[in-house]
């Protein structure tokens, strides 16, 4: 089949133009193969009838042929599906009914009307149920009309023997089962091949997708480590300047005891600076222990999804603690009120990717510099858990509300942004946590969401 299907090919897509979509293609390609197909049972009974010497009725499967050949020239020409489509259509219906008749009806023509059966398949070019219900309306008419002309049809039957008769029912039966067959098969493997291909375009997308998300992930912690160094940077030189000043103020307590020159109180003055310098250096390097702890638990947690106890707002404060730098670049003051208490059993590193993402968003696409700029993140736990994340930005124009959520969509087109982020959350709350996300406006200007978590999937536990 599909090595016939490759020789007739080329006049399967007469049709098409390069605006055409593939399901149109497809509906062009199956309304011509019906038209082949009918013309060659046309062929075959137009050539029976001149054997016979029935020359009235012989006119009828080869004024199908021409008409055929006229339209798809037509269709070649024009590319005017709609009109070559229902031409086809009406022909495919209406020819079997006169050539039966002027075989001399049902019987002597071995049922011939039964090829209109075939009008209805092609009906399903048209991609409208309520037209191919139509198609079908005006099939069962024909049919009962034929039934009702019948007898008017007995003066053109020229009396063949018995066993031709059965011939042409056997003949008809078996072209028009073949036809019908031979269409279902070419429309069935094609849109299985469709299927085939959107499944691996599919697989290819989400493939696009991991590797996008994952890449958005580093972004994120791009930012985090640039933050980290920046300031790990600081108490690090702190700790050197002190280390300097401490050994410089040893050499100089060594040459005053060497030269016999150390009062009670230039020793109470070394151990006044020793005492300070030191308490500086370890309130400095305690600083940046926790940067670097802050930044591994986070780290750790957006590539290990595994399932675990944590205090949710200490956690969001270490998040909070991991941006310093870009806060500090956008004026960014940030107020923590989830509650203290709350403890959750459940996955830290999707909270990471989701909190690193919005408060990424808000620097990158709400505030300017040297404004007032505040995050606000709270919680409620009813009968739910609800926590809610509010900027006082510039907010977003009403044309881009419903496309917040969409991937790739972002107002820094060219700027570094990948328009991933709040896809992203989007997918972790909605999939991995069987939550709902929600836009909020905050007045009098800003953005905010609204994420709603069932507590069946996500343990509270009040410690």
């Amino acid at each position: 089949m599909n090595k016939y299907l490759n020789y007739i090919m080329p006049l399967l897509v007469i049709a098409d133009t390069s605006s055409n979509t593939d399901a149109q293609k497809r509906q062009h390609s199956f309304l011509i193969y019906m038209g082949l197909l009918m013309s060659t049972g046309g062929f075959l009974w137009g050539s029976i009838c001149l054997y016979h010497d029935i020359y009235i009725a012989a006119i009828v499967p080869y004024a199908y042929i021409t008409i055929t050949i006229l339209n798809f020239t037509y269709l070649y020409f024009t590319k005017n599906f709609k009109v070559s489509q229902n031409i086809q259509i009406i022909i495919s219906l209406l020819l079997p009914f006169f050539f039966q008749f002027y075989l001399g009806g049902f019987i002597a023509s071995g049922g011939n009307v039964l090829w209109s059966v075939i009008a209805v398949f092609g009906s399903f070019t048209l991609r409208d149920k309520r037209k191919s219900l139509l198609w079908l309306f005006l099939f069962i008419l024909l049919m009962i009309f034929s039934g009702l002309v019948d007898p008017y049809a007995k003066p053109y039957d020229i009396g063949l023997p018995e066993e031709y008769i059965i011939g042409f029912f056997v003949i008809n039966f078996i072209l028009v089962i073949g036809i019908i067959f031979s269409l279902y098969y070419y429309f069935v493997s094609t849109e299985e091949k469709v299927r085939l291909e959107l499944q691996e375009s599919l697989e290819k997308l989400e493939q696009a997708q991991k590797t996008l998300i994952e890449s958005e992930k580093m972004a994120s912690l791009g930012s985090l480590v640039s933050g980290i160094a920046h300031e790990i940077n600081t108490p690090l030189g702190v700790g050197l300047t002190g280390i300097s000043q401490i050994d410089h103020e040893v050499k100089k307590l060594e040459s005053n005891y060497k030269e016999d020159r150390l009062t009670e109180e230039a020793l109470k003055a070394y151990i006044n600076i020793m005492n300070k310098l030191v308490q500086t250096i370890r309130d400095r390097l305690n600083n940046a222990v926790t940067l670097v702890k802050s930044f591994k638990d986070i780290s750790v947690d957006q590539h290990f999804e595994d399932q675990r106890e944590f205090n949710l707002k200490q956690y969001v404060d270490s998040i909070i603690f991991s941006f310093q730098t870009p806060l500090k670049d956008k004026q960014v003051k940030v107020i923590n009120s989830i509650n203290e208490s709350i403890i959750l059993d459940s996955y830290p590193g999707i909270f990471s990717q989701i909190f690193s993402n919005l408060i990424l968003n808000s620097i990158k696409h709400a505030f300017e510099e040297g404004e007032d700029n505040v995050i606000n993140i709270s919680m409620e736990f009813t009968d739910q858990f609800i926590i809610n994340y509010q900027d006082n930005g510039k907010g977003i124009s009403i044309e881009n509300e419903k496309k917040i959520f969409d991937p790739f969509f972002t107002t820094k087109r060219g700027q570094g942004g990948s328009g991933l982020g709040l896809h992203i959350i989007y997918n972790l709350i909605t999939q991995q946590l069987g939550g709902t996300l929600k836009l909020m406006k905050v007045s009098p200007h800003g953005l905010g969401f609204n994420i709603t978590l069932d507590p069946s999937i996500i343990k509270v536990k009040h410690g």
